[in-house]
């Protein structure tokens, strides 16, 4: 309980509470009007997660880092499952996979795709498809 951090004299308990009651009273009525000095209530939040231009960014999903920041190199195999996880699992570019498909169901007319077949092509093939997609539209 709080009060009990208020007693400095066991032998008036009820005045020490008291008094310590209202220096943190007064303690905080004056932290209110101080500028430019970091208090307890202005004090920014410890897990803000405000994103400085985050409408540039299409993957920005907010926070900052909270322990040591390691930065990390990754081999090509872990370079192209991590690229192959965004490119599959994306909704942002949900609309270009189910574009790619139906592309490749009309390339593949002689065959009937399963599913496993349709998840090889969107792994094998799409990435390029989606770069020539891309590059088309930017020139």
């Amino acid at each position: 309980m709080r009060l009990k951090d208020y007693v400095c004299n066991r032998a008036y308990l009820e005045g020490s509470i008291a008094e310590g009651y209202i220096a943190e009273e007064c303690l905080t009525f004056c932290l209110r009007y101080l500028e430019g000095v970091e208090t307890v209530f202005n004090r920014p939040p410890r897990n803000c997660d405000i994103i400085e231009n985050a409408d540039v960014y299409k993957f920005s999903s907010g926070g900052r880092v909270l322990e040591k920041v390691e930065s990390v190199v990754l081999d090509q195999k872990s370079l192209a499952q991590a690229h192959r996880y965004v490119l599959l699992h994306s909704d942002i570019i949900s609309e270009s996979r189910r574009e790619f498909l139906i592309a490749q169901r009309s390339l593949n007319h002689n065959i009937r795709p399963t599913p496993r077949i349709e998840q090889r092509w969107l792994v094998e093939l799409f990435p390029e498809w989606l770069f020539k997609q891309v590059r088309c539209l930017i020139y």
